[in-house]
């Protein structure tokens, strides 16, 4: 019959596809579709690249010191909604004192709000930025999708005109592995167009440090640090010294009243008869004194 004929055609051409490797197909002239398929797939991907807008992922972190936290972390927060972000992570603390906010900034915007957090919410300490180039990853995966989605088709139009019940169950096994291959590639195509859609900006904001509150470098800051440990140090021995004291109150508690109930213990020293007699017992007068 043509339908095995076919489904071996089929299965042959794709077997070294995979959630990154999907190859387009028709029934009747698959052959000619793949190879037109291959041929435009580069055609495209360096059309995109030489003629479209560059695909960037942008990511960076700062640290910033200011004198009232919260305050610098609504700023914030109003900088980046003006400008069409939105807040991803926030996580705040009061012991120490601080915030540390990841941000979802538009990608064209990414600049301008960046210098503006660097100069509105106080003294910037660091500040790392980093940016991927992945205009060639997205042209890739468009592609790729494609490519699925045909090689769908071509199998769905395949599982009418199979004719015997071990045709239609080795169409639909390739069916659904196909369609779990189109789901991951696009998944990956909406991770990555969220990715250079959005760059990600994550601020540490923490208290500015009073004056004179950090130590002095040469020999008396290493005196200061050296006396602030010892003392760190001590505090946690009385820390612990407090906390088993009860501990040992009970036990010797409970020992006395076993040793009470017990009567004298074995280990307790007895004395001897002689010592009894030294010590002025009822027999120490009755014996006569032995002869010279």
């Amino acid at each position: 019959m043509l339908v095995p004929v076919v489904v071996a055609v089929l299965l042959s051409g794709c077997a070294g596809d995979g959630p990154n490797d999907s190859s387009g197909m028709s029934d009747g002239s698959g052959t000619a579709v793949d190879m037109k398929r291959q041929e435009t797939a580069p055609t495209q991907r360096a059309e995109l690249s030489a003629g479209a807008a560059r695909a960037v992922v942008y990511t960076a972190s700062m640290e910033v010191e200011t004198k009232d936290v919260d305050a610098a972390v609504t700023r914030a927060k109003a900088l980046v909604t003006q400008a069409g972000g939105h807040v991803a992570n926030e996580n705040a603390t009061t012991e120490p004192v601080g915030a540390s906010i990841t941000f979802k900034i538009p990608a064209e915007r990414y600049g301008t709000v960046l210098d503006g957090l660097s100069r509105r919410l106080g003294t910037r300490r660091a500040l790392r930025q980093d940016a991927q180039d992945v205009t060639e990853a997205v042209a890739d995966v468009e592609s790729r999708v494609r490519s699925a989605e045909a090689a769908l088709k071509s199998f769905r139009k395949l599982l009418d005109r199979a004719g015997t019940v071990t045709e239609v169950i080795n169409v639909e096994r390739e069916i659904a592995q196909r369609q779990s291959d189109l789901e991951a590639l696009q998944a990956k195509r909406k991770a990555l167009a969220e990715q250079t859609a959005f760059a990600t900006v994550t601020v540490r904001i923490e208290p500015a440090a009073k004056a004179g509150s950090r130590p002095g470098g040469g020999f008396t800051g290493g005196l200061k640090s050296g006396w602030a440990a010892f003392v760190a140090v001590l505090s946690a021995l009385t820390l612990a010294l407090g906390w088993l004291l009860p501990f040992f109150g009970a036990l010797l508690l409970i020992g006395a009243a076993a040793w009470l109930l017990s009567g004298r213990p074995r280990w307790w020293p007895r004395r001897r008869p002689a010592e009894a007699r030294d010590l002025g017992g009822p027999d120490s007068g009755s014996r006569p004194a032995p002869p010279p």
